[in-house]
């Protein structure tokens, strides 16, 4: 759920960028199956088409969940990150000298590849500063405000319906939080009128700023 707000796909599909276009190709993958592991072979820029992936980083029988890939986000595959499919997932993938190649003669593109990475390495830095400085109530708090300004459904009566599509171990895992502590959090959240836990994945917040209070 990185959500840098600049649509690469609708960039893609200006007239002129036809060559530039046909260098990302489409590859499905099914829900829960491995996309990218760290031994990929391949150098890839890929941007999401439709469908989630889960960005994170695994070590023996541990894993921390870096971030939500969603429709128009953009990475790539040569770092240490795996990437799964969280639902039945759509990528477009190109491979990372042809498109270094367009960003010499294209200066609109470069200018918009190099927005995204400002974003994505605006994220990466909010998770630091997260870990390094706010307990987990706090980053739940701010995860769940994230996530409900931008994509949030507003309620008829009041209020904004979030759904995350995440079982609890994959936001604790997002959050660098146990499922135990997290499950803790969300009942306290629920006992003081926060939030209403709405079956999987599913969160009625009644108040944005009664949340943060």
């Amino acid at each position: 759920m990185m959500q840098t707000g600049i649509d690469v796909l609708a960039f893609l599909r200006q007239p002129g960028l036809e060559e530039l276009a046909s260098c990302f190709q489409a590859r499905s993958y099914p829900k829960k199956s491995t996309i990218f592991s760290p031994n990929h072979p391949e150098d890839l820029i890929f941007i999401v088409a439709s469908g989630r992936a889960r960005l994170f980083l695994a070590y023996e029988d541990k894993e921390f969940a870096l971030a939500i890939l969603e429709r128009g986000d953009v990475y790539s595959t040569h770092t240490r990150a795996q990437v799964s499919a969280l639902e039945d997932t759509t990528l477009l993938c190109a491979r990372t000298s042809q498109v270094r190649r367009h960003m010499l003669t294209l200066p609109e593109f470069t200018a918009t590849m190099v927005r995204v990475l400002g974003e994505v390495l605006k994220h990466s830095i909010s998770i630091i500063d997260d870990l390094a400085f706010r307990d987990v109530q706090t980053r739940l708090v701010r995860f769940l405000r994230f996530v409900a300004t931008q994509s949030g459904e507003a309620q008829p009566g009041g209020g904004t319906l979030v759904r995350l599509g995440l079982t609890i171990e994959q936001l604790a895992s997002l959050l660098g939080a146990t499922r135990q502590t997290l499950s803790t959090m969300l009942n306290a959240l629920e006992r003081e009128g926060r939030v209403e836990l709405r079956g999987r994945g599913v969160i009625f917040i009644p108040n944005l700023d009664a949340l943060d209070r």
